[in-house]
């Protein structure tokens, strides 16, 4: 089973998210330029970026319609992997998993980070997609626990800040 990391990467690069200790929610554009890239893709040049940021946009429409149990629409994304250096196409199973093909010709850095997010997608199982329940993040995850039952994309700030708001609510001052 993957862990999906790049898919969540991909999916939470453009995201609204408010940081522990901060007062307001900011959006900070992960795929703005090289310069503002997360660890994910600073290797990349910006020759690749444009690639990249639709590749971004095909994943988060995947991810979405995954999470809603709606059939995720693949042409966009398999039209871009049809222009890439490598024929990968992603197919949607009975059993509601995805299926990459791929037949590498050569390999950019793009087409590199394509195939390896037509991995993970057709590896993952759509049901541990999740969003995060807590109702002012709008971040994704994948929850790799063992019972399947992660609420939060992460401890800090979404988990802490929601049983903060929890006891608030059986105490009152």
């Amino acid at each position: 089973m993957t862990d999906a990391a790049l898919v969540v990467a991909l999916a939470n690069a453009r995201a609204v998210r408010r940081p522990s200790h901060a007062r307001e929610a900011v959006r900070e554009d992960a795929l703005a330029d090289t310069g503002t890239a997360n660890e994910l893709l600073r290797p990349l040049g910006d020759r690749d970026l444009p690639a990249i940021r639709s590749l971004q946009l095909s994943v988060v429409a995947i991810v979405h319609a995954l999470i809603d149990g709606s059939p995720p629409p693949l042409g966009a994304l398999n039209a871009i992997a049809a222009r890439a250096p490598a024929i990968t196409v992603l197919q949607h199973e009975p059993d509601g998993g995805l299926r990459a093909t791929l037949r590498p010709q050569r390999a950019s850095a793009a087409a590199a980070l394509l195939i390896e997010a037509l991995r993970e997608l057709s590896e993952l199982e759509p049901t541990r997609l999740r969003r995060c329940e807590r109702p002012e993040c709008a971040l994704v995850f994948y929850d790799t626990t063992r019972s399947a039952t992660q609420r939060w994309h992460a401890e800090r700030p979404c988990g802490l800040r929601e049983r903060q708001r929890r006891h608030r609510d059986r105490h009152p001052r």
